[in-house]
């Protein structure tokens, strides 16, 4: 008999985070949602990422436990002049294999800073595996 290795599947998924005061405990009335995708095979997370009620300074991926301040994974955005950022927010990059496993753990969130805060409001990311 010979051995056969059965390869696991390939796995795509559907991202979201609805990101609000409750991941800050702060009294912003500020909201934002991110809603992306993930593909095991390419290794390729992709997003769009919308706010309302709030004028951010940088939009930040970050990674790690609950309440802590975490690791930078990406700047999604950030304010270069007074001209206000045309939405949705756009974006998307391939993950190193640490990012990956950080990110199917549940350990990404998203931070958005203001002149006021830093982080204004936060939300961490979901995964929901695509049929």
């Amino acid at each position: 008999m010979e051995d056969t290795k059965i390869k696991p599947p390939v796995r795509s998924y559907v991202v979201t985070a609805r990101i609000d005061k409750k991941g800050t405990n702060s009294t912003s009335e500020g909201t934002a949602v991110l809603k992306g995708t993930y593909s095991e095979g390419t290794k390729s997370f992709s997003y769009t990422l919308e706010y309302q009620d709030l004028e951010p300074v940088s939009i930040m991926l970050r990674s790690g436990a609950k309440g802590t301040f975490g690791s930078l994974v990406k700047e999604m955005y950030k304010k270069a002049d007074e001209n206000s950022v045309l939405l949705p927010i756009k974006g998307g990059f391939v993950l190193t294999p640490l990012q990956e496993r950080n990110l199917l753990r549940g350990l990404w969130f998203v931070t958005i800073n203001t002149p006021v805060r830093s982080p204004e409001i936060s939300g961490i990311l979901t995964l929901k595996q695509q049929q």
